[in-house]
């Protein structure tokens, strides 16, 4: 019996060449990896056989290549082996093994196979487990191995019988043995995973993609019992109790269930009967929890073994969930696919599989872990993360799991501490609204640092932007101006219907539905799910409908405030006023939905914003705020910093290259020893931390002569402020560098934490440009 994710290995679709399309700066510990466990094992039963059809000379290599297997487990037993007391190579070769099994196939045959592919696919990359495999024992086998110059030992009847060689000459024979097949392969095998082990190291670090392309790599080599060979790669572990642990004694202290399940490898192997497959449904599940909430599990390999066995439970039980016909269980492969299939908001969500060894794989399986490779770049930055974005992101990660289970849909405080912290005019749980542009910001950030956890955080808010929009009580593809966390969905269905997000604020501000569009737009660029494109297209829809304009020329009204005195968007009225920061987010958001939708209308609407913006240039070359509500006056009561900054990340033209600079000038700010700009010119007297960031990512998209060092001034009080000022937590950056910071329209800065100014300094400090794909 076949199903799509048991035994029906020819079913996949991944091809012979899915690792080409991957790019080669991406880590192997980056990625997703279909294996096979006991990859060549298909002779001696129900007991031993672990994959489909024939493995005579490693035929079913063939079809496992094919069908897109990139990682390898070979168990070895020496034959025909001679050594002298230093265990040196004299003769011998190994057999492939499955206990006391031999598979019909040599290691020399699973190697002509994969040189074979690699020559014919040099995109790819192949992974080897390699473990010696007999141990001695009744249930294992003997290696075949002699030294010819011990002299003879005779049993009771007289017989002679050559002396075995003693367990450290054995160890010492199979490395050498391995090392009779480097040189037989001499350019097969990525060189420093097969380097003997040195003084400094005994193994190399995780490489990338393509640093090993067209290359076999070996992960670990085994001796029988899983004694570590000391050959592979090792793992770069953060953990305090352990700093370097390998593949193949790699225990993280208390992160470890048992000896079969280490901190990077699960092979919790015994399932002792059909009602023990569920205890290794959980370990599978646990392994990939503790690898996507990992921050950095970029640079560690983690292997997932779905396999198990027993006499009570045989490999293809633990795989189907069946025995002689009768399905008892949910089986291993049919689980892991359904757990991967099922949609953010049910479990801790995915965003790497990490190398998954399976028994009797099945097609979609197998297409469904190659499948998570292929999460696109989103708004990835230029720069390298260091110390200080660490930091600013792990903030953003705290402040959104803050009010939320890792697989609950929840939203982050916009500020917290300092004026708005406990305590104060805000009561004992402070200022608890969740603004829809942080939200949108901190979703672009995370995928800009691009971390395994980044995209988890990243797909979890954007998840919970969804659920608004989509449980709105008007539900016409509106997103309100704010949230509350704590709870974000009512339980109760006292104040609004069981389900329905709290609305803090019930404005609908276009600039804020552009926001939020460009995050679903970069959530769709980098996972290609089209969830993300349904919710932009929806807000694209909203704005249009509600606030395209045709007076003067054109552009985009302000949307809809709350005028009510119970704040409860029973005096929403639509604001005729055209902002040219609106103006701005409209057209870089409709410009990102033409290229990720494909449909020309999207890219006219956003030269029709972007044609407003261009009319609101001053001689001085300055930008405007926009006009009053006749939609056609200019409004010239003051000029903010985010429009100058934002014309030109949003457009990169030229013409807007100046206002940076005027940003740069009149908005000046310098409060001790920070120096930065202010929110406007009403008020220099601070810092406002979220502006500097804007100009900072500005200079950094400019490069022009100078933009260098006028942006490592910005970085270092960024940096300053992160540190040191009595608000932070280390971690966030705090909106202004004292409180009452006015911005001359009617609101004013604090320095408390803020999720919006942690957001732009961690894309303006890693280089990327929120308002392009």
């Amino acid at each position: 019996m076949s199903t799509p994710s048991y035994q029906s290995l020819s079913s996949a679709t991944a091809g012979s060449d899915w690792m080409k399309g991957v790019p080669g700066g991406t880590g192997l510990g980056a990625m997703s990896i279909p294996g096979t466990h006991e990859s060549l094992s298909t002779f001696g039963g129900d007991a031993t056989q672990t994959q489909e059809g024939d493995s005579t000379q490693a035929g079913n290599l063939a079809g496992q290549l094919a069908a897109g297997i990139r990682a390898f487990d070979i168990r070895v037993r020496v034959v025909g082996g001679r050594t002298n007391a230093q265990g040196d190579y004299l003769d011998g070769s190994y057999a492939v093994h499955h206990g006391g099994y031999y598979q019909h196939a040599m290691l020399g045959d699973a190697l002509n196979r994969f040189r074979t592919f690699l020559t014919n696919h040099p995109g790819e990359t192949l992974l080897l487990r390699l473990k010696a495999e007999c141990t001695g024992k009744l249930d294992s086998c003997t290696d075949d191995l002699t030294d010819p110059d011990a002299p003879l030992q005779y049993d009771e009847n007289g017989m002679a019988f050559p002396t075995p060689p003693s367990g450290d000459t054995r160890t010492a024979y199979r490395k050498n043995l391995f090392d009779h097949y480097l040189m037989l392969y001499p350019d097969l095998f990525y060189g420093p995973s097969v380097a003997p082990p040195t003084a400094t190291g005994k193994q190399t670090e995780v490489p990338t993609l393509g640093a090993v392309r067209g290359k076999l790599v070996l992960t670990a080599f085994y001796g029988p019992g899983g004694g570590d060979y000391q050959r592979g790669l090792k793992q770069a572990s953060d953990l305090s109790e352990n700093k370097s642990a390998s593949l193949a004694d790699g225990d993280c202290g208390t992160n470890t269930d048992s000896t079969y399940h280490k901190c990077f490898v699960q092979d919790e192997y015994s399932v002792p009967n059909m009602m023990a497959i569920a205890s290794k449904r959980d370990y599978v599940r646990r392994h990939l929890d503790r690898q996507n909430s990992d921050p950095d599990q970029d640079r560690k390999l983690y292997i997932n073994y779905i396999s198990g066995t027993s006499l009570g439970a045989y490999p293809y039980s633990v795989a189907s969930g069946c025995a002689a016909g009768i399905c008892t269980s949910q089986g291993v492969n049919e689980f892991l696919l359904t757990y991967l299939n099922q949609t953010t908001g049910t479990h801790a969500p995915v965003v790497r599989t990490g190398v998954v060894m399976m028994d009797f794989p099945g097609g979609a399986l197998i297409d469904r872990i190659v499948g998570y490779n292929f999460f696109k770049s989103g708004a990835g930055g230029t720069a390298s993360p260091n110390e200080s974005t660490r930091k600013a992101d792990s903030f953003l990660r705290k402040a959104i799991d803050q009010h939320g289970a890792p697989d609950a849909l929840r939203v982050p405080q916009s500020y917290t501490g300092g004026h708005f912290g406990a305590g104060g005019p805000f009561g004992p749980t402070g200022y608890q609204s969740s603004f829809t542009y942080d939200n949108a910001v901190t979703v672009i950030a995370l995928l800009t640092n691009h971390t395994g956890t980044d995209f988890t955080h990243a797909i979890a808010l954007g998840d919970s932007l969804l659920y608004a929009q989509d449980h709105d009580p008007v539900n016409d593809g509106r997103i309100r101006a704010s949230y509350l966390p704590t709870p974000f969905v009512t339980t109760l269905g006292r104040d609004y219907p069981v389900g329905t997000p709290y609305i803090g604020g019930w404005s609908v501000y276009t600039g804020n539905m552009a926001w939020a569009g460009m995050a679903f737009s970069h959530l769709y660029q980098a996972t290609g799910d089209r969830k993300y494109l349904d919710g932009a297209l929806r807000a694209a829809n909203w704005i249009q409908a509600n606030s395209a304009d045709s007076r003067g020329a054109g552009g985009y009204t302000g949307g809809y405030a709350d005028t009510s005195a119970a704040a409860d968007g029973s005096g929403l009225v639509q604001r005729t006023w055209k902002a040219t920061e609106h103006n701005i987010d409209v057209g870089a958001f409709f410009a990102m939905l033409g290229k990720l939708d494909g449909d020309q209308v999207w890219k006219n609407r956003s030269d029709n914003a972007f044609a407003f913006v261009r009319t609101m240039q001053a001689p001085n070359t300055s930008l405007w705020t926009g006009t009053g509500p006749d939609g056609v006056t200019t409004n010239e009561d003051a000029v903010p910093e985010d429009v100058q900054t934002w014309s030109y990340l949003a457009t990169l033209d030229p013409a807007y290259a100046p206002t940076v600079d005027f940003a740069a000038g009149r908005m000046a700010a310098t409060d001790g020893e920070y120096t930065g700009v202010s929110f406007g010119a009403v008020d220099t007297s601070g810092v406002w931390f979220e502006g500097t960031a804007h100009l900072l990512a500005a200079y950094r998209a400019r490069n022009a002569p100078g933009d260098a060092g006028r942006a490592a001034v910005l970085t270092a009080t960024l940096e300053k402020a992160q540190k040191q000022d009595p608000n932070t937590d280390g971690e966030g950056i705090v909106a202004s560098s004292h409180d009452g910071l006015d911005t001359g329209q009617g609101d004013f800065y604090y320095t408390s934490l803020h999720t919006g100014a942690t957001a732009w300094y961690l894309i303006a400090a890693l280089g990327g440009n929120p308002f392009r794909l």
